[in-house]
């Protein structure tokens, strides 16, 4: 007998909208109420306002307009919380971090893609915690396994950005993954043409995609991933097939290329063969304490997954910055040539001199946060917090965007300022505001960033010159301040012209 699709399809989608109905019932019978949300439709509740972008500007309004630093939306029956205040980010994922050091189901990336392997979006509990342990004991140890290479790479950069400013993008994506690559896998990264850079990037953006709220029905409703792939509307599933050969490769390339190298005395010095290399001693010296190889790929891998686009958007908004606020670049420009002199570039050691650029970096991170709801966090009993309900299971978003844009603690945030964090000390330095994550899940990898970011930032801006750039008839084109949609915050697309500052600056670059 013929299977009869469209039957399997309707029954399906019937059952469906009952599950959201008999949620939606249940829900409404609490003691005590949800947080206050938005109007919603019947059964799709906020659905749809999730699918029009910018969801953490909308949850910012929507509290304003509630009353409540607390709201919650109503996805298809499922209950999600956005916390858009300081306050109560601090307590619940701080001080009831227990309870909110979770993530929540992600059937699309998780399950179906294959992302099962980063611990950045693992369920809380052992697994998690012991890969992080081992990320924390290599990467967060000594700052001088990395500053050396950054170091170096940032130099690479102005001499790409020297040679081919119009592709200043590019050269920005080529000096975050030449970093991570040669710290994490010892591998050298020639040009945007390697095969690990792009294998990454392809990964990088599979997920982008799939992390975007409402993305996936999958997502609301774990039980479709069981559908099988030839059913109507189950074409996530091919897509999701595709991207998890991305997402196994991914882990499994490089560590292969390092691997070898190993066995061969020939692998240059990085996390992978630092593991190797452990491994084969404490088997040596019979100890037996050894890493699986499992989580060595794991470790390289999320490495690379959660810092190479993290930090390029960073960067990106940091040039478009200088093209929309010139002054804030002359004045960073004057602290630069008064502890330099023009007679070297930039280190690490000059951080400290250096209290301007400082509060650039920490500007630039504020004015565009790379991930403005961060990652989401799941409640795992429920709770109470200011006399509402939440429910277990609830995903729970603290919004970066909003507490980095709070006018009451950052006046005029639309505006490119580093002169508050001069000014204001006592502000909140936005590494530790969410825009690195929150509470326990905060990411392990920000002291690498921060430096990535910094030496960049610091070698740029004490070598070119970043402006505003004509169009065919001569005319001043002036950048949007408009981000491009997506899970992680890019800049749109923009023009701008890099020029060096001087002879001097240029001899330095060339010596460089």
């Amino acid at each position: 007998m013929p299977v009869d699709v469209t039957l399997i399809a309707a029954a399906s989608a019937f059952a469906t909208l009952f599950i959201v109905w008999v949620r939606q019932l249940l829900n409404g019978k609490k003691s005590s109420p949800l947080p206050p949300s938005p109007k919603g439709l019947p059964v799709l509740g906020n659905m749809l306002d999730l699918a029009s972008g910018e969801v953490y500007v909308k949850a910012r309004d929507w509290s304003r307009e509630l009353g409540d630093d607390v709201i919650s939306l109503n996805i298809l029956g499922n209950t999600m919380v956005v916390l858009n205040s300081a306050q109560a980010v601090a307590d619940i994922f701080d001080k009831r971090g227990s309870n909110y050091s979770d993530r929540p189901d992600m059937p699309m990336i998780v399950d179906l893609m294959g992302w099962d392997w980063t611990f950045a979006l693992m369920r809380y509990g052992p697994s998690w915690k012991e890969h992080r342990r081992v990320f924390h004991s290599h990467f967060n140890h000594s700052v001088e396994e990395h500053r050396h290479i950054q170091l170096d790479i940032s130099r690479e950069l102005l001499s790409l950005l020297l040679q081919s400013p119009d592709k200043w993008v590019d050269h920005l994506r080529h000096y975050t993954a030449h970093i991570i690559m040669k710290r994490v896998y010892g591998h050298t990264v020639v040009d945007d043409k390697d095969p690990y850079v792009r294998l990454v990037e392809k990964a990088s953006q599979s997920t982008s995609e799939a992390a975007l709220p409402g993305a996936f029905l999958v997502d609301l409703f774990p039980s479709l991933k069981y559908v099988p792939e030839w059913v109507p509307g189950a074409g996530f599933k091919k897509k999701a097939r595709e991207w998890r050969k991305l997402s196994q490769a991914m882990i499994n390339v490089p560590y292969n290329m390092v691997k070898d190298k190993f066995e061969k005395g020939q692998a240059e010095p990085c996390f992978v063969a630092t593991c190797l290399e452990q491994n084969n001693a404490s088997q040596m010296a019979g100890k037996g304490e050894v890493l699986t190889e499992d989580m060595i790929k794991d470790t390289a891998a999320v490495s690379y997954a959660a810092g190479a686009d993290t930090s390029v958007s960073t960067l990106s908004a940091f040039v478009l910055a200088m093209t929309l606020y010139p002054g804030a670049q002359k004045r960073a420009q004057a602290e630069l040539d008064s502890v330099l002199g023009g007679e070297r570039l930039p280190g690490f050691g000059d951080k400290d001199d250096l209290p301007y650029v400082g509060a650039l970096v920490k500007e630039v991170l504020r004015w565009i946060p790379v991930l403005p709801l961060a990652v989401p966090h799941r409640a795992v009993t429920s709770d109470q917090y200011k006399g509402y309900h939440i429910p277990a299971g609830a995903t729970v978003m603290g919004n970066t965007w909003a507490i980095l844009h709070n006018e009451v603690v950052f006046p005029d945030p639309e505006s490119f300022k580093p002169e508050r964090f001069l000014e204001n000390p006592r502000l909140p330095d936005p590494a530790d505001s969410g825009v690195f994550g929150f509470g326990r899940r905060a990411c392990a990898g920000k002291g690498m960033a921060l430096d990535t970011i910094w030496i960049a930032i610091a070698s740029v801006l004490a070598s070119f010159e970043i402006s505003k750039t004509t169009d065919e008839n001569g005319l001043i084109i002036t950048p949007e301040m408009k981000v491009a949609p997506g899970t992680i915050s890019y800049p749109s697309p923009f023009k701008c012209q890099i020029l060096p500052r001087s002879k001097t600056a240029l001899a330095l670059m060339q010596h460089a």
